[in-house]
């Protein structure tokens, strides 16, 4: 008595049919867990960073991305680099979710 096995069933479904992921999101509580060299989130205009991997490279020298480690780091940042394009883009090949209240 061998029992009938289902039929496998592929759907195919193009990429504009499917679901759209929302980003990851966090608290700044969540934030403010990752405060050290080792392990090193920023919130910067609503979104959230991991800039760890930057340690060494950052051309400020670890002393001022240390600063904002684990902090909503908007105003530092834009006081710093107010809308230069270079570090904007820079920042956005850390970006790991959105901040949210």
């Amino acid at each position: 008595d061998e029992q009938e096995q289902p039929e496998e069933v592929v759907v195919d479904v193009a990429p504009e049919d499917a679901a759209i992921v929302p980003p990851s999101s966090y608290m700044l509580t969540e934030v403010a867990l990752h405060e050290s060299e080792e392990d090193c989130w920023t919130a910067i205009n609503g979104v959230v960073y991991d800039v760890t991997a930057f340690f060494g490279k950052h051309p400020g020298g670890d002393k001022n991305l240390f600063r904002v480690c684990g902090i909503d780091a908007t105003a530092a940042f834009e006081k710093q680099h107010g809308g230069d394009e270079k570090p904007n883009n820079t920042l956005s090949g850390f970006e790991i979710g959105v901040l949210v209240q």
